[in-house]
């Protein structure tokens, strides 16, 4: 019995370290406003890639910006936030990912 919970403890602790840790990083490109009216759009850009930490890719916000300005047809956004968020394997390989909002009004 004892062998079977030994054998399932590094069973789990090797798959969460092995599944990679999140890390989220915020910022606000403008001023949110609870006065904005318009509709809420949202938009995620993913699956570029860094490695050690010293690589990370360059064009992440531009993408979403791009996206958010195509799902906008008027062109005018308020209240952009961005939020990226990496996925680290093995404190080699990360995935980054954005997310924004904005409200176009």
């Amino acid at each position: 019995m004892k062998k079977v919970t030994t054998s399932l403890v590094l069973l789990i602790a090797s798959l969460g370290f092995l599944g990679g840790c999140v890390s989220l990083n915020s910022s606000s490109i403008s001023d949110v406003s609870n006065a904005s009216s318009g509709q809420a759009i949202k938009v995620t850009v993913s699956g570029d890639l860094g490695i050690l930490h010293l690589i990370a890719p360059k064009d992440l916000t531009p993408k979403a910006n791009q996206e958010l300005l195509s799902k906008c047809s008027s062109g005018k956004l308020t209240d952009v936030q961005t939020q990226l968020s990496t996925r680290d394997f093995l404190g080699i390989v990360q995935i980054y990912k954005v997310r924004a909002s904005a409200i176009c009004q």
